[in-house]
């Protein structure tokens, strides 16, 4: 892993742990609770490689499919996925990974539009 990829890490990690903070500030609000989860699911998605060295690839594997698994069934009860293939459809019952990579990039277009917006 490249020196520019760790440094990536470290910041998603960062990330997650503010939008952590934010949810415990303000409980039950939906639209943290899924940022938190597309940005979480994200991070454990892309630190499967690099926990190789460090901790059981299944364990890393579960994690993220874990939190995967939590993104798509929040986005299904809720009705709030942002990518072109809605949280219903079947092909995500067998690629919950798949659902939160595609929700990660659309937060990822979103976020730098609203950057954009700005200013």
């Amino acid at each position: 892993m490249s020196t520019s990829d760790s440094f990536a890490l470290l910041r998603a990690t960062a990330a997650v742990q503010r939008l952590d903070t934010e949810l415990t500030v303000h409980p039950g609000d939906q639209q943290r609770e899924r940022t938190y989860l597309v940005h979480r699911a994200a991070l454990a998605d892309r630190a499967v490689p690099a926990l190789a060295d460090v901790e059981d690839p299944e364990a890393s594997e579960q994690d993220a499919e874990d939190t995967a698994r939590r993104l798509l069934e929040h986005d299904r009860a809720h009705r709030t996925g942002h990518g072109p293939v809605p949280a219903a459809d079947a092909r995500w019952n067998t690629d919950a990974r798949g659902y939160a990579r595609q929700e990660h990039a659309a937060a990822v277009r979103d976020e730098h539009d609203q950057e954009h917006a700005r200013g």
